[in-house]
């Protein structure tokens, strides 16, 4: 028996996988056809997105730039505020706060001294300024005399004060601290630096 022999196949088999041949060709064509289809759409669809993911890496990218931004600006805010403090805490150091009420006879004894040296007296002063001036005295054993430098001093730090609660609103009220920064007036956070630097000076030479 010959085992390499093989029966050639009838000629209805032979019909049949050449029209198997045939739809095999026709579908290959067609997927071909799909794919090309495909290609295309896909180059389409890419040049089309083209300038949106464009524009989707400018947005990224200027997010980060002012997130980057915010927090330098938290960086900033939070150095001119403690530069403020610190100001106040040597101040405060220098020349610690007196007995309860003392700072009110000071202040009213400060503005006796300030009206007199403006010439105005309307007719109570005399009167507050000698009150103040004996509770004083009878408190401390020894009369108030004006202090150019604590005035001064009083008076810049009852501003930073001011100030510094104004810019801890502005920062309370936005979402960011950044926010409330840059809204508040830049004139304003400048003059509070001024002041920060005036007090360290007025501590320094006290």
């Amino acid at each position: 028996m010959n085992l390499f022999h093989r029966t050639p196949p009838a000629p209805d088999e032979l019909e049949q996988l050449r029209a198997e041949k045939a739809r095999l060709e026709a579908r290959l064509e067609e997927l071909e056809g799909d794919l090309e289809l495909y290609r295309k759409q896909n180059q389409r669809i890419v040049q089309e997105a083209g300038p949106a993911l464009q524009e989707n890496a400018v947005l990224r990218y200027q997010l980060f730039k002012c997130q980057s931004d915010r927090q330098v600006l938290e960086f900033h805010v939070q150095g001119s505020r403690a530069e403020a403090l610190a100001a106040l805490n040597l101040l405060r150091q220098l020349s610690p706060a007196l007995e309860a009420g003392t700072d009110l006879l000071e202040a009213t004894l400060y503005l006796a001294h300030e009206a007199r040296a403006l010439g105005v007296l309307p007719a109570p002063l005399p009167a507050l300024e000698a009150r103040a001036q004996a509770l004083w005295q009878a408190q401390h054993a020894q009369p108030w005399a004006f202090d150019p430098g604590r005035w001064l001093a009083l008076r810049a730090s009852s501003l930073l004060k001011a100030l510094e609660r104004q810019r801890q609103q502005a920062m309370q009220e936005a979402q960011h601290p950044a926010d409330g920064l840059a809204a508040f007036d830049r004139g304003l956070a400048e003059l509070a630096d001024l002041l920060a630097r005036l007090l360290q000076n007025l501590a320094k030479e006290g």
